[in-house]
């Protein structure tokens, strides 16, 4: 069987994100009574992005942690806000992956608990990315010693995800990450490579090609392990 050809794109240049970051977190320290609530939602997009995809993992902890409890308040004085419950959800969600200084299992509840807030206000509330997550929380955590983590539950809001959203980038980078951890490559190659041509939204940019590297990143892991079984 003839062998495939890795996958390569070309990253994104590094010291425009640098650049973007800093003016990310400039907006981030405007104060919080000058803002509108779209403004609030796109800040707190803003910070999520910079935490996740413009700091070393020692400043990404310390950001997450910021982030969830000013989210955490947010959400709680807007509680009739899809979009605000579902950042809460999303930014717990991934406080937990980072290991920030609270108990995983607690964290796992949280997110949940706000995710399915925000699905029952508006389950296409950030464009599918409310069941993107909830599929990945369900899907990475565990069932046993009370834990709520279900491989079909999970599948299941991650496919709602993506017939919401079928080229969007998370619901498709979060389903080829559990399919990874199925072994089933191919399957997850396909939809790494449909997501790899998603274009960049304007005025989420730093979110969409962090997110972007991490699916090319994945595509590239999968395409060496599909070449070693041939």
């Amino acid at each position: 069987m003839a062998t495939r050809t890795p996958v390569y794109r070309p990253t994104f240049n590094f010291m425009s994100a640098v650049l973007l970051a800093a003016c990310l977190v400039l907006a981030a320290t405007a104060p919080a009574e000058a803002q509108t609530v779209d403004e609030t939602l796109l800040n707190i997009e803003n910070r999520w992005a910079v935490a996740m995809y413009a700091s070393s993992e020692p400043e990404k902890e310390k950001a997450l942690t910021e982030l969830l409890r000013d989210v955490r308040a947010f959400a709680a004085s807007h509680s009739d806000n899809p979009e605000a419950l579902a950042w809460h959800g999303i930014i717990a969600r991934e406080c937990t992956r980072a290991h920030c200084r609270t108990r995983s299992k607690k964290l796992n509840k949280e997110a949940r608990d706000a995710l399915l807030k925000a699905e029952a206000l508006d389950p296409y509330a950030l464009g599918g990315r409310i069941y993107a997550n909830l599929g990945a929380l369900y899907s990475q955590t565990s069932s046993v010693f009370g834990g709520f983590g279900s491989q079909v539950k999970g599948i299941g809001y991650l496919w709602r995800a993506i017939i919401i959203d079928p080229h969007g980038l998370e619901s498709n980078y979060l389903y080829a990450e559990l399919l990874v951890g199925e072994n089933s490559l191919e399957e997850a190659r396909q939809i790494l490579l449909k997501a790899s041509e998603t274009p960049v939204r304007p005025s989420h940019i730093l979110a969409d090609r962090g997110r972007q590297q991490e699916i090319l990143a994945l595509l590239q892991k999968v395409e060496n392990q599909l070449n070693t079984q041939t």
